[in-house]
């Protein structure tokens, strides 16, 4: 394509759904887990994302001033249940994303390192995504021996970089699959 408007008349052609305009330029991704929000200002890292930017949290200002207490349940690792009611894992997330997002919480803005070497600023919202994070390294905490939490922790990183470069079936990924469900075992609580 030698333009933008060769692009969006390629796509309404072909029945892809574009969702950018001259008034909303962004490009989103969207699923379960959270929504990826880059283009138009959010190029410019000096720029706080505007308002219109966001599709599944309020503002932390326009959040309610009363905090709503969530409780979520582990067995293994794995969440099964939100405020003591067992649900599947889809409809718990749903759920998550709403109640957290509705408080302000899960929006993150960085610049990234992208593999092809270039930097992109994306903005990210994943409320629910966040909070299960955060309720779960709070239960590794209780529940993992020192070491072992602090191994986890330290190949983190290098296990994102796997998921991220397609490399789900590596023999490493692999492995470090076995470390984690090992690690889990005792990551039970609430």
């Amino acid at each position: 394509f030698t333009s933008r408007e060769e692009e969006v008349e390629y796509a309404r052609a072909n029945g892809i759904p574009v969702a950018a305009t001259a008034k909303n330029p962004y490009s989103i991704d969207e699923n379960l887990w959270g929504t990826a929000i880059e283009c138009g200002v959010l190029e410019d890292p000096t720029v706080e994302p505007p308002a219109d930017a966001y599709q599944r949290t309020v503002a932390p200002e326009d959040a309610p001033d009363s905090p709503e207490h969530v409780s979520l349940e582990f067995v293994e690792g794995l969440p099964v249940a939100l405020n003591g009611k067992v649900m599947d894992p889809v409809d718990l997330v749903t759920r998550l994303n709403a109640i957290a997002g509705s408080h302000g919480v899960g929006r993150l803005d960085m610049v990234e390192n992208r593999r092809v070497g270039i930097k992109s600023r994306e903005t990210y919202e994943a409320p629910g995504a966040l909070a299960l994070m955060m309720a779960h390294a709070d239960l590794e905490g209780l529940t993992l021996e020192r070491d072992l939490q602090r191994e986890k922790i330290a190949m983190a990183h290098r296990y994102a970089e796997l998921v991220y470069d397609g490399l789900w079936f590596s023999p490493l990924k692999e492995a470090y699959d076995a470390f984690i469900d090992s690690s889990q075992r005792y990551v039970s609580g609430e």
